[in-house]
């Protein structure tokens, strides 16, 4: 599987629940790679804390956005 596979419903003009799925899916790998990279590197946690949280707030966001665009297509 190629990257563009994963990507290629990131732009998607339809909102699909599985193009949801895949933008969670490599927010949450973009997130575990930077956290053992940071733990490689030895960076204090308070930084590996905001990458944490900010992975749950960035995924929150899209969530929601996800949803109000589902809801004006059915409008």
């Amino acid at each position: 599987m190629s990257l563009w596979y994963f990507l290629s419903d990131w732009f998607a003009g339809v909102p699909t629940h599985g193009a949801l799925l895949k933008r969670v899916m490599i927010n949450a790998g973009w997130a575990i790679v930077l956290l053992f990279a940071m733990m490689f590197f030895q960076v204090p946690a308070e930084y590996a804390a905001v990458v944490f949280y900010g992975v749950f707030v960035v995924n929150g966001v899209m969530i929601f956005v996800f949803h109000r665009q589902r809801q004006q297509m059915r409008d």
